[in-house]
């Protein structure tokens, strides 16, 4: 019992910190859409903090009649080129650009945007947050986070249908790749629908917090025996069911984050192994909150997510038409593009899907200038605005992932999450012990 107080004690004291970092850290970055994550900027920060800034832009919009008219949308706001640089023209976390033959329509955690008179005007939808636009014509269909779609008339803004997306049992009968389920787990979106599965990650981290905390106070008071009734109190905070409770997510979190910290060593093995529909958690079977990108031309609409693309031409029956997770999508003329998310990039021209080769992974963004196609990725050579400062939200990254102090700081966040491991397991002997339901 005392060698095992003692395992318990060092390892506490050896990671509580990094796990209080992992874990604050983690909550924030699971709530992505916050606005105040991209509002707030803090200069003098490490060099590489400015590399996940790139991740920030989400369109990439170029005149087709003027080249030299560039529009970007980023989770900063939608940036205007001009003869000086780019200058912000709307404060609004921008997630996508489209346009038809008369205007450009932002899609904006504050609803549609149109972009007209040189400026940008609320048009609809005041309010909520858009995180997928396709226009056509006189229509616009939009998805308002992840959950509903929205198809809206864009001369009389009367929305035409408002629904949820119910795809049959029979159509999401896929299996899935192990290093996508590693990935659905970590973010919060692998086991239920709706917020249940990021919910169970935040009261992990809430915990892990609390654990963190109390752990080096409860130390500090008994190592000064100073304030006996509060050490008593902060024991029975630090040791309880709650925190006994947060063992299977805190194993879950600790595992897949270390696969995903060594993606070079694990991608092939993860890439490898097949997980069949029939032992996947509840979302599988129903994807009702996953709508990732959508596409609207005449009457047939389309929406992309972890599976595929899936169609329908009255927005109640879906069939799936193209496998894989679907990213984004962008219709230029009768042509559409798709993004791949651990999957490959495609085509749709007439009725034929087709590989797109040669492209980067995950684009984000498409144009085609002088038939040449100019494809947005963190990776691209594009012009892009460069505000000031980093984010809340590239900090928060750059502390979680380790590169704010090293590339080699992945290795001690493996060793915390270990550490983490024998918390979980000498804790809960220790607590069992004590309310004498083992070895009585």
């Amino acid at each position: 019992m005392v060698k095992l107080f003692k395992i318990h004690k060092y390892s506490g004291l050896a990671a509580g910190i990094l796990l209080f970092t992992l874990a604050f850290t983690g909550f924030f970055l699971d709530h992505k859409n916050w606005s105040f994550m991209y509002s707030i900027s803090f200069e003098n920060v490490p060099s590489a903090v400015y590399k996940h800034e790139k991740r920030l832009v989400e369109a990439y919009w170029i005149n087709p009649q003027d080249e030299n008219e560039i529009v970007v949308g980023s989770r900063r706001g939608i940036f205007h080129k001009t003869q000086n640089g780019f200058i912000k023209r709307l404060d609004k976390q921008c997630l996508s650009l489209r346009s038809n033959e008369k205007h450009l329509y932002a899609a904006t955690n504050d609803g549609i945007y149109i972009y007209k008179n040189e400026a940008w005007t609320r048009l609809a939808l005041g309010g909520l947050f858009i995180n997928a636009l396709a226009v056509y014509e006189d229509k616009i269909l939009a998805s308002v986070d992840k959950k509903e779609l929205v198809l809206l008339d864009v001369n009389t803004l009367e929305i035409l249908s408002k629904t949820q997306v119910l795809i049959s049992k029979e159509e999401l009968k896929n299996d899935i790749k192990l290093s996508r389920f590693v990935r659905d787990l970590h973010y919060g979106r692998g086991l239920f629908d709706g917020i249940s599965s990021l919910l169970i990650n935040d009261y992990a981290a809430v915990v892990l917090m609390i654990l963190s905390i109390s752990g080096y106070v409860v130390y500090y008071l008994i190592k000064t025996k100073k304030h006996v009734l509060w050490s008593r109190r902060l024991i029975k905070l630090h040791a309880n069911v709650f925190a006994i409770a947060a063992i299977i997510p805190f194993v879950i979190l600790l595992v897949t984050g270390i696969f995903l910290d060594h993606p070079k060593l694990f991608s092939n093995f993860m890439r490898s192994v097949n997980i069949p529909h029939a032992v996947l958690p509840p979302v599988y079977g129903t994807l009702k909150e996953d709508i990732w990108s959508v596409d609207l031309a005449k009457d047939v609409y389309k929406i992309g997510n972890r599976y595929g693309v899936y169609e329908s031409t009255d927005l109640i029956k879906w069939t799936m038409v193209s496998k894989g997770f679907t990213y984004k999508m962008k219709r230029i003329d009768e042509t559409l593009y798709a993004s791949g998310m651990g999957a490959p990039n495609r085509i749709l021209s007439s009725t034929e899907w087709k590989i797109l080769p040669k492209t980067p992974h995950m684009f984000k963004d498409i144009n085609i200038i002088n038939e040449e196609k100019e494809f947005l990725s963190h990776k691209s050579k594009m012009q892009l605005p460069s505000p000031k400062g980093a984010t809340v939200y590239s900090i928060l990254l750059a502390l979680h992932d380790g590169t704010f102090f090293s590339s080699w700081w992945i290795w001690i966040n493996d060793i915390a999450a270990v550490l983490l491991l024998v918390l979980g397991i000498t804790g809960t002997v220790r607590y069992l012990k004590k309310k004498k339901l083992i070895f009585k």
